[in-house]
């Protein structure tokens, strides 16, 4: 579900909440760290509360950075890593503002991935994937606030 106009227009304060059952803590901080980073160049206050503050919920329900080995070996698909979640935007009157159901994979063979994370990152280990899959997710999740067309 996409909002109708840029949040921006509701409000400029997001207060960000992001959790995970059986999702090592780690990765959630950086997730949520990496979201209140970017939403912060988006031109969002991340830090102010107020009546007029939008609520951002991450629930993220699947991590696994995956297995180098079987992405250099076979291919294919095999040994990908994923990350899989779920971000609402609610007012604080809990109304939805905008949803969306998310998916970011890393399967080795992304040519974007090396140009925009550097030369080695398809080469990448258990941390360049979880890298990758974190700044990925943050990156749609801070579109879709901004993004009325983001479906």
């Amino acid at each position: 579900m996409s909002p109708t106009a840029s949040l921006r227009f509701v409000g400029e304060n997001v207060h960000v909440n992001v959790a995970g059952q059986n999702i090592d803590q780690r990765v959630l901080d950086q997730l949520m760290r990496e979201i209140k980073g970017q939403l912060i160049i988006a031109g969002f206050d991340i830090e102010t509360k107020d009546a007029k503050s939008i609520n951002l919920k991450v629930q993220v329900t699947e991590f696994t950075p995956g297995n180098t080995a079987l992405r250099m070996i076979i291919s294919f698909g095999a040994g990908r890593g994923s990350l899989v979640y779920l971000a609402e935007y609610t007012s604080q009157e809990g109304k939805t503002l905008a949803k969306m159901n998310g998916e970011e994979r890393f399967t080795g063979l992304e040519v974007g991935y090396n140009q925009n994370y550097g030369g080695t990152t398809t080469l990448g280990g258990e941390e360049t994937a979880t890298k990758v899959l974190i700044k990925e997710a943050a990156k749609h999740i801070v579109e879709l606030a901004l993004n009325p067309e983001q479906k």
